[in-house]
């Protein structure tokens, strides 16, 4: 559809004027800048930000994640807090934060987790982070990927096909949350996650992780990855 209203009319080149920015010589031809800046660590320097500087450091919410994320510069508390800070159940929120600052960085269960994970993105430049976010929580557990494997594509999850059978609590959890992050929830009540007695502490930091990955995306992945 056109934007002009009155084309192929006598008041055609009227409109045009009208719609032209005023005082602005319009250019006969043009050139398209790319940007291909990508932070460094030392541009993500809190101390030089104008907001960190004016405001203080306490608990401020960054406006600059995403660079700082890129750039190396960002903790796993601190992506973890800025998740956490709408949630409404306070439990949930301090247990979440605790989980976060124990364990330094981003975390994989064990070797095979990640040799899991390669393998399903293997070839795949670009992917949707909650589908990368489910994926991570369904290959956690080796019982839990061979019976879900099998309805999992690049970039879609046939959860619909998925039939799990003698799977652990921890497992079922962590189905749970898969599908419920890919659809954009968590996947379980805020009641059964702030329970350390119904969903253990490894499996919440699982979950906790998929989160920020569907949120802030792969890159994640290389939080505290450098840490001594």
């Amino acid at each position: 559809m056109s934007k002009y209203f009155v084309r192929d009319t006598s008041l055609a080149e009227l409109e045009r004027m009208m719609m032209e920015v005023p005082n602005f010589a319009p250019r006969r031809s043009s050139r398209t800048v790319l940007c291909r800046y990508h932070p460094q660590e030392a541009d993500m320097d809190c101390h030089s930000c104008h907001h960190y500087r004016r405001n203080g450091s306490g608990n401020l919410a960054c406006l600059h994640l995403t660079e700082r994320l890129q750039a190396g510069m960002v903790t796993m508390d601190e992506l973890t807090a800025g998740m956490v800070r709408p949630w409404k159940h306070s439990r949930l929120k301090k247990r979440a934060m605790e989980i976060a600052r124990r364990t330094g960085g981003f975390h994989f269960k064990e070797q095979l987790h990640i040799a899991r994970m390669l393998k399903m993105t293997e070839g795949e430049a670009s992917v949707n982070s909650r589908w990368l976010a489910a994926v991570y929580l369904l290959s956690a557990h080796a019982g839990l990927w061979q019976q879900t494997l099998a309805a999992v594509t690049p970039g879609k999850i046939d959860f619909s096909s998925v039939r799990l059978r003698n799977s652990t609590v921890p497992e079922y959890i962590l189905y749970r949350a898969a599908k419920g992050i890919y659809s954009g929830t968590l996947g379980a009540a805020s009641e059964e996650l702030a329970d350390p007695k119904l969903v253990e502490d490894e499996p919440l930091l699982l979950i906790l992780c998929a989160a920020l990955i569907a949120r802030y995306g792969p890159e994640v992945m290389n939080v505290g990855r450098n840490r001594k």
